[in-house]
C-alpha cells in the first residue's frame, strides 16, 4: 500500500479554521467500479473532501484529480483540487481532495465528476506497469450539502466484550463486498483540537470508520495523533464491536486514521456509537501527554 501527502499548497488544515462537516453518502456505480464521498470538511480557505474508488478490476488504481475531475455546485461555480493525500492497493484508492475556494453559504449541492480512472497491469520484468482505462466512467457524485442530522442519543455502552466472530476476507475493502456508506459528518471540539467522525463504510461482513484529529496551528509538537487512541464502538442493541486501525497518516496539525469495525452491524441496530479516548498529543505520542476526552458520538444509522 502506497500512501503519500504532497505538499498542501498555502493551505491549513487545522482545528482554528475548521468550520464543521457535512455528512454525506453519495456513491456512484459503473461497470466493475464504485467512487464514492464520504463527507465533506469545511475551513476557513478550502474544503476537504475524501474520496473511496473500489474497483474488482485486477491491479492498483490509479487516477490523477488534476486531469479526470470537474467539480461545480448548484450555483454554477467551479472549483479548482489538489491531492492532499492518497493510498493505493489493490482493489482500490483512497483520495483526500483539498477543494478551493471555499464553498459559499448558499452553495446547496456540489456535483464531483470523475473520471480517466487506470488499473496498473504488472509487468513479468517489473517496473511501474501498464495503465490501463477502467470501463463504466465518468462517476459522478451529488452531494447534498444541506443533508438531514445524523446525530443520534448514545447509547448504554454494554458490559460484555466484543461480539465473537472475526471478518476474515481480505482486503478490508473490497467492491464485490461494499453495501454502502452510512454518513456520519460529526465533529467533537475541545482543548483546541476537533475529533471528527467523517463516514462508515458497510460491507458484507465488516464496516470501516475514517476519523480525523484536527490540532492547533503552527504546534506540531502538540498535534493530536487519533491513530493511537483508544476507539471503542457499540450500538444500541447491545452489542460491542472489535476495532482495528488499518490505515493513517499524520502530517502537521492533523492526522487521521481507518478503522475496522467487526463483526457486521446488523440491520435492526439504530444507532452506532463511536468513543475515542486517550488521544496522544504530538509526534512521539506520548502517553501522559493526552487530549482530555472521551468524545463520543452518536451516529443515526439508515432504517432498511
Amino acid at each position: 500500500m502506497a500512501t503519500t501527502a504532497p505538499p498542501a499548497r498555502d493551505h491549513v488544515r487545522d482545528a482554528l479554521g475548521f468550520g464543521g462537516l457535512v455528512p454525506t453518502g453519495a456513491v456512484a456505480r459503473g461497470g466493475e467500479t464504485l467512487v464514492g464521498a464520504l463527507g465533506v470538511e469545511h475551513h476557513a480557505d478550502v474544503t476537504v473532501v475524501p474520496l473511496l474508488i473500489l474497483s474488482d478490476a485486477p491491479g492498483l488504481v490509479e487516477w490523477e484529480p488534476s486531469m479526470g475531475l470537474s467539480i461545480r455546485d448548484d450555483r454554477g461555480d467551479r472549483y479548482e483540487a489538489h491531492t492532499l493525500t492518497s493510498a493505493s492497493s489493490l482493489g482500490q484508492l483512497c483520495v483526500t481532495l483539498w477543494v478551493a475556494p471555499a464553498l459559499p453559504p448558499d452553495a446547496r449541492r456540489l456535483e464531483l465528476v470523475v473520471d480517466g480512472l487506470a488499473r496498473i497491469n504488472p509487468t513479468r520484468g517489473g517496473g511501474r506497469g501498464v495503465a490501463r482505462p477502467l470501463a463504466g466512467g465518468p462517476w459522478s457524485l451529488v452531494v447534498d450539502l444541506l443533508p438531514e442530522r445524523t446525530v443520534a442519543d448514545v447509547p448504554p455502552e454494554p458490559a460484555e466484550g466484543p461480539v465473537p466472530g472475526h471478518a476474515a476476507s481480505v482486503p478490508v475493502r473490497a467492491h464485490g463486498m461494499f453495501v454502502d456508506v452510512v454518513p456520519a459528518g460529526q465533529a467533537r471540539l475541545g482543548e483546541g483540537i476537533a475529533v471528527c467522525v467523517q463516514a462508515i463504510e458497510r460491507y458484507w461482513d465488516r464496516s470501516v470508520a475514517t476519523l480525523v484529529a484536527l490540532g492547533p496551528p503552527d504546534d506540531e509538537a502538540n498535534a493530536p495523533a487519533i491513530g493511537r487512541a483508544a476507539i471503542g464502538v457499540w450500538d444500541d442493541r447491545g452489542h460491542r464491536y472489535a476495532v482495528t486501525p488499518i490505515q493513517g497518516i499524520a502530517r502537521g496539525a492533523w492526522s487521521e486514521v481507518a478503522v475496522e469495525i467487526v463483526p457486521a452491524i446488523p440491520p435492526d441496530a439504530g444507532v452506532l456509537a463511536i468513543q475515542v479516548s486517550d488521544v496522544p498529543r504530538g509526534p512521539d505520542s506520548i502517553r501522559s501527554n493526552l487530549v482530555p476526552g472521551p468524545f463520543t458520538f452518536g451516529i443515526k444509522l439508515p432504517v432498511e
